[in-house]
């Protein structure tokens, strides 16, 4: 076996979105600027994306961060995920910044603020820490829309960008709980399914359990647009459900969506502007190195659904 082509990693979760941050890899991008590098990352190194993602090493709800130097921030970060699937997500600038801190890949800054340069624009994060560990992640999104994508179905459309529809919950499923899975499964991929065939354009479905339109507390899964249940509440999806309750104007300010899974983010609006901030809390899981062997018969890994 060679060790030409090794990877040193950084596995994370926010609120159980896995995040693989590549600190050290043969993948070599030398473009001028990070968009460009963001297109090539997109279009090359598909066995090594896939050594990283697929199972045995990775899941389907993996996704890919590589780290790269910036002359404009802190640092640059590309995203990378499984085919069809977006890229961007504010979980992943929260896991990023959490374990460069937290294993010394990083300088800590006395104001503890710092800028991240993606192909999606540049983000500010402000970090609070206690001794050597990252206790939570503030940051802002850019901008958020309410529409509606077909017929009655609302939508919201998250930093003009990822489109979400908002359902709720229907008759025929009792609650939004582990032991409903497998209706909630066979619902979300129906849904899906039914959006595409009717050439909607939308990021993902949310299913929203409401105690009352009122409430600052709700319970959502989200699907994405394959049909696949998100392990976590999701930044977008809880910024698209307070953002379609002030579009009925009413007195809600922030938001707390619980997962299927129990874990739960708080989003709150931002005065005077159609944006909103999310602080959260990102875990450091594991230092691994993965060597790509192409004599190897599952070098590409796989997914088992």
């Amino acid at each position: 076996m060679e060790f030409k082509k090794m990877f040193s990693t950084i596995d994370t979760h926010v609120e159980g979105k896995a995040f693989r941050i590549v600190t050290q890899s043969p993948i070599r991008l030398n473009e001028k600027d990070i968009q460009a590098n963001h297109e090539y990352l997109q279009t090359h190194f598909e066995n090594e994306k896939n050594l990283l993602l697929n199972e045995p090493r990775g899941h389907r709800d993996m996704r890919g961060c590589i780290v790269i130097p910036s002359n404009k921030a802190d640092i640059g970060l590309l995203f990378f995920n499984h085919e069809g699937q977006g890229n961007f997500t504010y979980s992943g600038l929260i896991a990023v910044i959490t374990a460069l801190l937290e294993t010394g890949n990083i300088v800590q800054h006395a104001n503890d603020q710092y800028t991240i340069e993606t192909a999606y624009g540049i983000y500010t994060v402000q970090v609070t820490v206690k001794g050597s560990e990252v206790r939570s992640v503030y940051v802002e999104n850019q901008e958020t829309t309410h529409e509606q994508v077909k017929d009655d179905i609302p939508a919201v459309t998250v930093d003009g960008k990822r489109t979400y529809v908002l359902c709720p919950l229907p008759k025929i499923i009792p609650a939004i709980d582990v032991q409903y899975l497998i209706q909630l499964n066979h619902w979300g991929r129906d849904m899906c399914s039914r959006l595409q065939a009717e050439k909607v354009s939308f990021d993902g479905v949310v299913l929203v359990e409401e105690k009352s339109s009122s409430d600052t507390t709700v319970r959502s899964v989200t699907f994405e647009k394959d049909g696949n249940i998100l392990r976590s509440p999701g930044i977008d999806s809880t910024i698209a459900l307070l953002a379609s309750k002030k579009a009925l104007h009413l007195p809600i300010n922030e938001l707390t969506n619980e997962s299927i899974f129990g874990s739960e983010l708080t989003v709150r609006g931002i005065p005077e502007t159609n944006r909103y901030s999310v602080e959260a809390e990102a875990f450091v899981t594991g230092l691994q190195d993965f060597i790509y062997d192409e004599d190897d018969p599952l070098k590409d890994g796989f997914l088992l659904k």
